[in-house]
């Protein structure tokens, strides 16, 4: 299951156990191009969400170096997909921090938040 996920590039499946029951929740890809024109996203912004479906996360570094941008643009870019609930940072500080994609869209009353 987790090996035809990550080869139809969408998220790994989550695999939980409760009680005496086990769960798996298989994820979507929510990242549709009508999702993401309402981002209002640029486009290493764009480009940077293909790069995280097939390589499954990204760096700081890695950012800087795949779209020629600063350090200091390539954390605000980050940032900003952070804010929006597209993508999720693990880890503080440091060279063990990296960002991948959230799972699904967050809930509420007007689906993702802008």
């Amino acid at each position: 299951m987790i090996r035809e996920c990550v080869a139809h590039a969408l998220p790994e499946p989550d695999f939980m156990q409760r009680g005496g029951e086990f769960t798996i929740t298989v994820w979507r890809d929510w990242l549709t191009d009508k999702v993401l024109a309402a981002f209002k996203l640029n486009e290493r912004q764009i480009k940077a969400i293909s790069y995280l479906k097939i390589h499954g996360k990204i760096t700081n570094s890695e950012y800087q170096d795949e779209y020629s941008v600063a350090k200091r643009t390539a954390s605000r870019d980050l940032d900003e997909l952070i804010t929006k609930g597209i993508i999720k940072k693990v880890g503080t500080t440091g060279k063990g921090v990296y960002y991948c994609l959230t799972k699904g869209a967050i809930k509420g009353p007007k689906g993702p938040r802008e």
